[in-house]
C-alpha cells in the first residue's frame, strides 16, 4: 500500500514539474525584445487608394507578426513572417473603400510594437443624388412647409465630407429661381419649402459637383373648402335599387375664395334614422363634385351630408313605396306572383328580386320578368295540411295561407 501511494505521489510530482517547464518555455517564447516601426504611412488617403507601408524591424528575424487594420467595420488581421529587417506590405485594394478614421498596428507576442493613424476621405459624388421629399402638397391658407433632404455619396457609398456643399435651386410659380448652398451635416443636407401664399407648382433641383437629383416638385393648392351646397341633379323618388340618385355640389371655395384644387376628396355620408348607412368618396373637377347613390329597397328618409365641411352641408331625400300591389296565388304546385304593379301603374322593372319563405323554414328567391315571378313549391310541402307563403319585394311584404 505504501509503495502504491509513493508511486502516485511520484507521478503527481513529475506532472507538476512538466507542467511548470511547459509554462516556462511558453513564457520564454512569448518574451520578445523585437522592435518594429511603420514607415510611408500617410496621414490622409482618398477612398479607393492603394495603401502600402514599409515595416522596419529589429530582432524579429524568422518571427511571425500580425499587421492589424482597424477601420469602420472593425479589425482585420494579416499574418506575416519576417525574413529581413525591413519589408514592404501591400494591403488589399478594398481596404480603403470606406471613408473615416483608421489605424494600423504591428503586433508580436501580444505586444503592439508600433501604431499609426490615418483618415480616408470620400470621393466626389457619383450618379444621381438620393433625395427625399416631405409633403408634396401645401395648402395656401395653412401654415405648412415641406423639406427636401439629400444624402450625397461617392461611388463606394461613403457620405461626403462636411466641407462639401450642395447647391439647391427653387422655382416658385411666376417667380425668379432662388439658389442657396448648404453644407453637409450628419451625412445629410436639406432645405425647407415654405408656403408662399401663391397657388402653383414649386420645382426643385440640386447638384453637388457633377451630380444631380431627379427633379422634384411641390404643389401649392387652395385650402380646405369653406362652404358647400348639395343639389339634386336627378332622382327617382321610389324604393327601387335599380335606380340611382345623382347629386352634385355648387362650386366649392376655400377660405381665400379660391376654387378648391381638382382632385379634392369629397365624402358624401348617407344617414337613415341618424345612423350612417353608406359613404361615397368622390373628387372635385373645376370645384364641383358629383356622386351617384343607389336607391333604397324600401320606404326611407335619408339625410345626405358632406364630411369635413366647415359649414355642414346636407340635404334630405324621401323615397316612397315603388309597389302598389303584389297579387299571389297557387297554380299547379307553383307559387305565382304578379302582375306586380308599380306606383306609376306599370310593371315593376325586370330583374327585381322576390324573396319567399315557405312555412317559415324554406327560403327561395326569383326575379321579376314582365311583371311576374314563379316559384315551384318545395316537394316536402306539397302534401302539407297548410301552406304559408311570405313574399317580400323591395321591403314590401304580403302573406298567403293556402
Amino acid at each position: 500500500m505504501k509503495k502504491y501511494c509513493f508511486f502516485l505521489m511520484s507521478i503527481g510530482f513529475l506532472a507538476l514539474t512538466f507542467g511548470c517547464n511547459v509554462s516556462t518555455i511558453e513564457n520564454v517564447q512569448c518574451m520578445s525584445k523585437g522592435k518594429a516601426e511603420i514607415k510611408y504611412f500617410k496621414d490622409k488617403y482618398k477612398a479607393g487608394d492603394k495603401i502600402k507601408i514599409k515595416v522596419e524591424t529589429k530582432d524579429l528575424d524568422r518571427e511571425d507578426i500580425l499587421i492589424v487594420w482597424d477601420g469602420k467595420f472593425g479589425e482585420q488581421y494579416f499574418e506575416k513572417k519576417v525574413y529581413s529587417e525591413d519589408f514592404i506590405f501591400n494591403f488589399p485594394d478594398s481596404i480603403s473603400n470606406y471613408s473615416g478614421f483608421a489605424s494600423i498596428k504591428v503586433v508580436h507576442c501580444n505586444k503592439i510594437l508600433n501604431r499609426k493613424k490615418t483618415y480616408i476621405t470620400s470621393l466626389h459624388p457619383k450618379g444621381a443624388i438620393e433625395s427625399y421629399l416631405g409633403p408634396k402638397t401645401l395648402a395656401i391658407d395653412q401654415n405648412m412647409e415641406s423639406m427636401l433632404c439629400l444624402i450625397p455619396t461617392d461611388k463606394f457609398g461613403n457620405a461626403l465630407e462636411i466641407t462639401d456643399t450642395v447647391l439647391f435651386n427653387t422655382k416658385y410659380n411666376n417667380m425668379a429661381m432662388q439658389s442657396v448652398s448648404k453644407g453637409i451635416e450628419n451625412l445629410v443636407t436639406y432645405i425647407k419649402i415654405e408656403n408662399n401664399q401663391q397657388v402653383g407648382k414649386v420645382l426643385l433641383g440640386a447638384k453637388c459637383d457633377d451630380t444631380y437629383i431627379d427633379e422634384q416638385e411641390v404643389a401649392i393648392v387652395q385650402g380646405p373648402m369653406k362652404k358647400v351646397k348639395i343639389n339634386v341633379v336627378e332622382m327617382h323618388p321610389f324604393s327601387d335599387q335599380r335606380q340611382l340618385v345623382h347629386l352634385n355640389t355648387d362650386v366649392i371655395y376655400d377660405a381665400k375664395n379660391n376654387i378648391v384644387a381638382d382632385g379634392t376628396s369629397i365624402i358624401f355620408v348617407v344617414y337613415e334614422n341618424d345612423e350612417v348607412i353608406a359613404q361615397y368618396q368622390t373628387y372635385t373637377v373645376s370645384g364641383i363634385a358629383n356622386v351617384y347613390i343607389e336607391n333604397p329597397k324600401s320606404t326611407a328618409e335619408w339625410k345626405v351630408s358632406i364630411s369635413g365641411a366647415p359649414q355642414k352641408a346636407s340635404i334630405r331625400l324621401n323615397f316612397e313605396d315603388n309597389i302598389e300591389s303584389i297579387p299571389v296565388r297557387i297554380e299547379k304546385n307553383h307559387l305565382v306572383i304578379g302582375p306586380v304593379i308599380g306606383s306609376l301603374d306599370q310593371y315593376i322593372p325586370d330583374g327585381t328580386e322576390v324573396n319567399v319563405v315557405f312555412n317559415y323554414s324554406i327560403s327561395e328567391t326569383a326575379d321579376i320578368e314582365h311583371g311576374f315571378a314563379r316559384l315551384k313549391i318545395p316537394v316536402s310541402l306539397t302534401e302539407a295540411d297548410e301552406l304559408i307563403c311570405e313574399v317580400e319585394i323591395n321591403g314590401q311584404k304580403v302573406k298567403l295561407i293556402y
